[in-house]
């Protein structure tokens, strides 16, 4: 079939569900509308009447939507969702400790729990924000407190079962740094992230600095003026947590690093020892990326020749 044979809506409600399918993963009708892609909105009524009128390519079993022919990915995703919260409580307790940090500024969860994708073997992904010029500083205490609770995930570890891995961490002036990588699959990677912690209304501040991803995702509402809780966030009432009481050991012992370190000379010591095993993995004096994109390109070519195969434009 080609792409003037559906419908607007057809094509972006086919277009969601191929990009999930790359993942296996099955979505519930909210969760196509809510990641819905395609160029601009389309009406609520079009898009029910889209997912009524695909029947012949699409199923729906047990309140998910896949791909005919793809429905054992929807008792994967069944038998994972106790999987899921069993790490998100994880998460949510490490990231206490870690939030205690005074120049944190947001904690979120991205990767496979972040979209509900997880199994016993997986770790899970951090996206952490600091204040400027404390990147280094505060990834040493990140990594303390890690290691003292014994989940930090380490280079080349073979059995990553709930281990913490900050795959992302950058500091408040680099909040557009996604921009660089302006796609489908960066826009996703924005929008599915999930808040746990923040200060200064950084969850906002980062959302608006990343308002771009509309163009991809027209059903996310309100990016750059945003005030309701937010579509990304699945788990809480609250765009993410603030903390009560933030007498701890962990916050006494931060402030003397942070008072007492320079930033230029832990900066200095880590970049020599990243810089020995860097291979795609972003090193800066602002941003810490060490395997966010391993996947972007491949998943961006299988989408291409996936929507080829069901006569989709391939514009992403």
């Amino acid at each position: 079939m080609s792409s003037n044979t559906y419908s607007a809506s057809e094509q972006a409600i086919l277009t969601t569900l191929l990009y999930s399918d790359i993942f296996s993963f099955p979505l519930t009708k909210e969760e196509i509308w809510e990641f819905l892609i395609n160029g601009k909105k389309i009406a609520r009524e079009e898009f029910d009447k889209g997912l009524s009128s695909l029947k012949k390519i699409i199923v729906f079993k047990d309140g998910f939507y896949c791909l005919k022919g793809r429905e054992a990915i929807i008792l994967k995703r069944l038998q994972n969702a106790s999987e899921v919260e069993k790490k998100m409580q994880r998460a949510l307790a490490i990231s206490e400790k870690i939030f205690r940090i005074p120049s944190v500024l947001f904690i979120g969860i991205s990767g496979g729990l972040a979209v509900k994708n997880v199994t016993k073997d997986d770790d899970i992904d951090l996206v952490i924000i600091v204040k400027k010029n404390t990147l280094f500083i505060t990834r040493l205490l990140i990594l303390s407190i890690l290691e003292s609770q014994g989940v930090r995930r380490s280079r080349n570890q073979k059995n990553t079962s709930d281990t913490i891995c900050v795959n992302l961490l950058f500091d408040e002036t680099a909040l557009d740094w996604f921009a660089t990588f302006r796609d489908m699959y960066t826009a996703r990677e924005i929008a599915q992230m999930k808040p746990l912690f923040e200060r200064d209304n950084m969850y906002q501040r980062f959302l608006s600095a990343n308002s771009w991803i509309q163009v991809f995702l027209p059903n996310l509402p309100g990016i750059s003026l945003q005030k309701q809780n937010p579509i990304s966030n699945l788990y809480y009432d609250t765009p993410a947590r603030k903390l009560r009481n933030d007498n701890s050991k962990e916050r006494f012992l931060s402030m003397l690093f942070l008072n007492f370190f320079p930033e230029s000379l832990t900066r200095f010591l880590q970049m020599s020892i990243m810089k020995r095993h860097q291979s795609i993995e972003t090193i800066s004096k602002h941003v810490l990326a060490f395997h966010p994109y391993d996947y972007r390109l491949k998943t961006l070519k299988q989408m291409k020749l996936k929507m080829l195969q069901f006569g989709l434009l391939t514009k992403i």
